[in-house]
Formats: structure tokens, sequence, C-alpha cells
């Protein structure tokens, strides 16, 4: 089986075949200005932050652009293997890791501290199975728990892609918060769509075989929609401002919803 982060990338790399090279660039460009002088991507606060630093990575590995990986090594190797790190930031360094060499000691270092954090949620489960770069598998100590389809839409998406046993009812929860206008709503509780929804619920449900038609042209317009002047994308409407994030969940949405032209769903 194809590691999560790989899949992820190869969905996301799909809008290479819708976007226009010009549009390539200025996205590559705008990703490119996030980067501070300690080598690392900046958030919203604009400090440095191993989360947006991944998301910049892949944002430059979808465009085809090439990734700053001799100032991106200066911050990585700062926080060693991680052991102060959240489960989050701890993933996103093992993600970061595995484009630089390493010796099996360090390797084995990282992911001795991966373990050490539970998959308490099918959330942190798809983060630890995010990590792995070689692992075909789901850990055999760990099993997907109960998500009710209640649950945000993220994670309901996270549930599916690591195998929920209630997916079929996860399934059709996504797909009800699908907006008629383009994109997913966060929850059944809210109708305005976001990116990060639609993002995950689209890779989700691609992924699953399920049978995009209806959902891909609204879908793409309004990923489009959140597009701004700076070559960024920003998570929702009313959003001012725009980062690696969402930017990445853009491509991840549009990328994913052109492979899906490509699937033969039997019909």
């Amino acid at each position: 089986m194809t590691p999560l982060a790989d899949r992820l990338l190869q969905s996301s790399a799909c809008s290479r075949h819708f976007l226009e090279e010009s549009s390539r660039d200025k996205m590559a460009a705008f990703v490119n200005a996030r980067q501070n002088p300690d080598g690392g991507f900046r958030g919203r606060d604009g400090q440095s932050d191993l989360y947006y630093t991944v998301f910049a990575v892949a944002c430059l590995r979808t465009l085809a652009y090439q990734v700053p990986v001799i100032k991106i090594w200066k911050y990585v190797r700062s926080f060693g293997v991680g052991r102060n790190l959240d489960l989050v930031h701890l993933v996103c360094l093992i993600r970061l890791r595995t484009a630089f060499p390493m010796f099996g000691r360090t390797r084995r270092r990282l992911f001795k501290t991966l373990q050490q954090h539970q998959a308490d949620s099918a959330y942190n489960l798809f983060l630890k199975l995010f990590a792995q770069d070689y692992q075909d598998s789901m850990p055999s100590s760990e099993v997907p728990l109960e998500t009710k389809p209640t649950d945000p839409t993220p994670n309901l998406a996270a549930a599916l892609i690591v195998g929920a046993e209630n997916a079929a009812e996860l399934e059709t929860a996504l797909l009800d918060r699908a907006v008629e206008t383009g994109g997913f709503a966060p929850s059944g509780q809210i109708a305005s769509p976001d990116l990060l929804s639609t993002a995950t619920a689209v890779f989700a449900l691609v992924s699953r075989g399920v049978n995009m038609d209806d959902l891909q042209k609204p879908c793409i317009k309004y990923a489009e929609s959140l597009w701004r002047e700076s070559g960024g994308f920003a998570g929702h409407a009313a959003d001012e401002f725009e980062d690696v994030e969402y930017t990445f969940y853009a491509l991840l949405t549009i990328g994913s919803l052109i492979k899906s032209m490509a699937k033969d769903y039997g019909n």
C-alpha cells in the first residue's frame, strides 16, 4: 500500500493538469516568500513553525518547484528527535527529516518518540500513519476508534482514511455537508464551507472511490474563489489572511477532483 504522505502528494500533484504555468509560478513565489531567515516557514504569527514548513514543502513539491532543503535543514536539525514536541509537530518533524539522510539510530529514536503518543482518536491515528514512509499497514496495537457522524468534517475524513468501522455512515454524513454552490461545511450545524473541510472531505471521498461528478465543478470553483492576489489561498470567504496551509488545501482539493475525473465508477 502506498504510504499516506505519498498518496496526499500524488493527489495534490494532479492539480498541475489544471493550473496554468503562470498560476503555478505565482503560488510558488508566495510560498517561498513565507520562508524566514532561520529556514522555517512562517504561520499566521510570523514565526517559523514545523507545521507550516511541512505545508510549504508539500506545496512546492506539488507544484514541481525546487525545495530549499539546505535552508530548511538549518531549521529542522534544531529540534533533534522531537522529545518536547506535541504529536502534530513531532509528525511534521519526522516528515521533514525524511528529506535528508538519516542514520538508523536517528530514525529509531524519532519513531520511539512517536510511539509514546497515543492514537486516542481517528485524527491522531491519521497523524501517526502520515508519519510513516515505509510501513504499509496500521500499527497492530492501534485500531480506528468510533467516530460519530456529528463530528467535525476533518475528523470524519480522517476516520474514513484510516478505515473506521462505520465508514458507510461517515461517508453519507460527509456527502450531506457538500454545499450546493461548492465546498464542504465544517459541521452539520454550519452551512458555510471552508477550505480545510473541503480538502479533507474531497480527498477522503475520492480515496474511497465515491462518484464526485456532481461536485467537481462547484468545488473547484470554490477553491479558485479563495485565491488571492498574493498568490496564496485563504481559508474561507471572510478570511483576510492567506497562508501555505490553505494553499496546499486548495491544491489538494483541485488535484483530488482532477484525479477523480479519471476514475471508473462503474457507471
